[in-house]
């Protein structure tokens, strides 16, 4: 058990130095020190979600915190995190947080969306000393509509 610990401990560590090359499963499975199969298996039956679900999730949320306490430009955060190109990374950040990379950077404050607060501003949390168990998340959207009219037209045949 000790063993596999240390070995998803390796492929996180591992991720979190290379987020912004290229990491093939190969990569992944080396720094564990495990097969490629086997690698992929023990990381998603431990973080629950496969390696490269887990790259992704980290790429974009380092990318919102960057969007938000800097002021950067999200083609220079797409191509910094390798993705493909704007709209790729725009698609991918939108369905991730349901909100446009564009508009989420130009908030002045956190408003709630699916990002948990503690990748938002770090600077106000001692991630060591924080118990997270006992928290509860909730999900905000911020809906913005235009003014509707109503065009009603009454007829025997309509």
């Amino acid at each position: 058990m000790k063993e596999t610990e240390d070995a998803i401990q390796r492929m996180t560590e591992y991720i979190q130095t290379h987020l912004h090359e290229n990491i093939t499963a190969k990569d992944v499975s080396n720094a564990a020190g495990y097969s490629q199969y086997h690698a992929a298996r023990v990381f998603k039956e431990k973080m629950g979600m496969s390696p490269f679900e887990y790259i992704r999730r980290e790429r974009l949320l380092q990318s919102a915190y960057l969007l938000r306490n800097y002021k950067v430009k999200i083609l220079d955060v797409a191509i910094d995190y390798v993705f493909d190109s704007h709209s790729g990374f725009t698609r991918a950040f939108t369905k991730a947080f349901e909100i446009n990379p564009k508009k989420y950077a130009l908030y002045p404050e956190p408003q709630g969306w699916n990002i948990p607060y503690r990748y938002l501003d770090r600077s106000k949390l001692n991630l060591e000393e924080s118990d997270m168990s006992n928290s509860t998340v909730i999900f905000t959207q911020i809906i913005e509509r235009p003014a509707r009219k109503l065009i009603l037209k009454r007829s025997r045949k309509a």
